[in-house]
């Protein structure tokens, strides 16, 4: 498991797709979250959530 981690982030392409990506599904959690234009701390745990489903997608994605 390790290692196939390790191989996902040594991939360019999943690089580029993760500077690209990243920044914008950040920001709708942000949009989402905002409440009189200040950000509530719920947002780190919908971040969390963007991580891990970026994750499940490229790791165990292929095999489903």
């Amino acid at each position: 498991m390790i290692s196939r981690l390790a191989e996902l982030f040594k991939d360019g392409k999943f690089a580029e797709e993760v500077q690209t990506k990243l920044p914008y599904l950040f920001h709708l959690a942000e949009l989402e979250l905002s409440r009189a234009g200040k950000v509530g701390m719920e947002v780190g745990t919908l971040r969390e959530h963007i991580l891990i489903a970026l994750l499940i997608y490229k790791v165990w994605g292929r095999k489903c």
